[in-house]
């Protein structure tokens, strides 16, 4: 793939402008789409980014060693580095985990994989900083359940998602389901890892998009485990490995694979609902004791709107599905208490059971008004729910495969949302629009 600087500029551009007509154009002639574009050799991720670095998973092959170089568009090589990898006896793929630093916002870079020991490209994808001191709003998608067992259904949703350009990828839990063709050994945790990375779209696409996330039990290691998992330590590890990110400015580390982004003027707290979870209906807890009372510290920092991520869903009590009211109401109970005494005002983001609503939050549980997002699946089992899964703060609702595009925007004591759930052909299967704001 050794191509001109121009050559790979044009391609790329090209593939971005077709997938960005794609939605009206393909809704109305009612076709499914299956790219034949621009589709990236090695598996790349990118990973935190902020306004002077971004991070990277590369997932690599063989014993082959890949050497990298980041170029901007006037060709000037900047900083590159590895800071961490996994590289295993008993597998043939490996995870070089990169650092570049010195990016200026709004400019576009390369990044080359390169065979080491002979010096040829073998793969390039263009990437951008992530400006998080901007006030304006951010764009983002919230997805979950992407399982490579359904493979049509992966090249379409991850190409529509690329569609609608999002600034970052929120991966709210069962980014691999590491549990189904798997002995449930540590070598076939590993294993289902690089097969997902191998096969999802996602890690293809021309241009890389940040993306962060948080596990729920299929990524975890077993359906609907708690802290007991004999695994979670090795698992952990794992999972950091194919999304983990080093601390820098605008990101801090939380409990677990948890973590909190600071940006926009809003805050993203990315929260490990399986590694400290208690059984359930045994009054006990789902983030643990010391994670919530991290939670509650950070948002007593500052009055910054915030999101708290999770991968099991907060406010239902649906058949077969686990959540937070269900399974721990005494709990919840006294975390929204108090979080009814914090400044910042939250809005609550999940995934996990398949199919996508959005719950309106009533004033009296926290004083004002606010909603929670659920988005599931990007690909997945998916059946319809409706006439049995009911709830009476459902606003909106869908079951069929989809991925949830967030428009968030800072506001005087609160954000603005508006949200859509996009299909596989494109169609727009729910929408919604929302203030959440302390009165």
């Amino acid at each position: 793939m050794n191509t001109s600087r121009r050559k790979f500029l044009e391609n790329a551009t090209k593939s971005l402008l077709i997938y960005t007509s794609l939605p009206a154009g393909l809704a109305a002639g009612g076709n499914e789409y299956q790219s034949d574009l621009y589709t990236g050799v090695i598996p790349v991720c990118q990973n935190m980014t902020n306004e002077i670095s971004a991070q990277f998973t590369v997932l690599t092959e063989g014993k082959n060693p890949y050497a990298y170089r980041v170029k901007d568009l006037q060709g000037k090589d900047l900083p590159v580095r590895k800071w961490d990898e996994e590289h295993r006896k008993d597998s043939w793929y490996g995870i070089d985990k990169l650092i570049v630093d010195d990016l200026q916002v709004d400019q576009l870079y390369r990044l080359q994989v390169i065979d080491k020991d002979r010096g040829k490209v073998l793969d390039e994808r263009i990437f951008k900083s992530l400006p998080l001191n901007r006030k304006k709003k951010l764009r983002f998608a919230i997805i979950s359940c992407s399982c490579d067992f359904y493979h049509h259904q992966n090249s379409n949703m991850w190409d529509r998602l690329f569609a609608e350009l999002p600034e970052m990828v929120f991966v709210l839990g069962d980014s691999c389901y590491v549990d189904l063709g798997s002995d449930g050994s540590e070598r076939d945790l590993w294993r289902r890892h690089c097969e997902t990375r191998m096969t999802l779209a996602h890690f293809r696409q021309p241009r890389l998009i940040p993306t962060l996330a948080t596990w729920d039990d299929h990524d975890y290691g077993e359906n609907n485990q708690n802290k007991y998992y004999s695994l979670k330590t090795l698992s952990k590890r794992i999972f950091e490995c194919f999304f983990g990110s080093m601390p820098v400015a605008g990101y801090q580390k939380g409990h677990g694979v948890g973590a909190v982004l600071t940006g926009f003027g809003q805050r993203f707290f990315l929260m490990d609902d399986r590694y400290f979870r208690d059984e359930p209906h045994s009054g006990g807890m789902m983030w643990g004791s010391a994670q919530q009372e991290w939670l509650l510290a950070s948002l007593k920092e500052n009055d910054k709107p915030s999101w708290l991520m999770n991968g099991s869903q907060y406010f239902s009590s649906y058949v077969g599905n686990e959540s937070f009211q269900k399974e721990y109401m005494r709990n919840l109970a006294d975390l929204t208490g108090k979080l009814r005494k914090t400044e910042a005002p939250v809005v609550f983001a999940s995934g996990d059971v398949h199919f996508s609503e959005v719950l309106r939050i009533e004033p009296e549980l926290l004083g004002y008004r606010t909603y929670e997002f659920t988005s599931s699946a990007m690909h997945s089992l998916n059946y319809p729910t409706s006439w049995y899964m009911r709830n009476a703060r459902r606003e909106v609702h869908t079951w069929k495969h989809n991925f949830m595009i967030m428009n968030s925007e800072v506001l005087s004591g609160g954000i603005k949302t508006d949200s859509y759930c996009l299909g596989r052909r494109g169609q727009r299967l729910l929408s919604h629009s929302g203030t959440v704001r302390r009165s």
